[in-house]
């Protein structure tokens, strides 16, 4: 997924957030516990992808790693002898691995954000049912 489609379904994410809060203030206990149930269900699948994501980014990384000491001493005679053209073609490819370190990066944040508003949901949805018993405590009161 581009960081773009992943800024927008962060996007999607949040106003699903905020109708779930709104939903909740017109529900009952069970009911809101029923939905906590599954945005909790929904936040376990979203870590294990995300810790899935990150796994495989780290392997790629060791691998590339491993690539990069097993052929260096090549490398670096190659860049000994023809150096001005080998400068520009490292350049662009350091620039190109950069990049997509970068992107990388930047998607593993952006799974870490989609994960903790799934928690927030959670945490939103508890409150809510704390204030649903304590709303209906009060009313079931003596003194109501």
């Amino acid at each position: 997924m581009t960081i773009p489609k992943q800024v927008d379904a962060l996007q999607a994410k949040v106003a699903e957030l905020k109708s779930s809060l709104e939903a909740s203030r017109h529900e009952t206990s069970e009911q809101i516990k029923a939905r906590t149930a599954e945005a909790k269900a929904k936040a376990e699948a979203a870590h294990k992808a995300a810790h899935e994501r990150a796994e495989q980014t780290a392997d790629r990384a060791r691998g590339q790693r491993q690539s990069f000491q097993a052929d260096m001493s090549a490398r670096m005679q190659e860049l000994q002898a023809r150096m001005d053209r080998k400068r520009d073609e490292h350049d662009v490819k350091a620039a190109e691995r950069d990049a997509e370190a970068a992107e990388d990066d930047a998607a593993d944040a952006l799974d870490f954000a989609s994960w903790a508003i799934d928690q927030a949901e959670v945490e939103v949805l508890y409150a809510a049912d704390a204030r649903a018993w304590a709303n209906a405590r009060a009313a079931a009161s003596p003194g109501n």
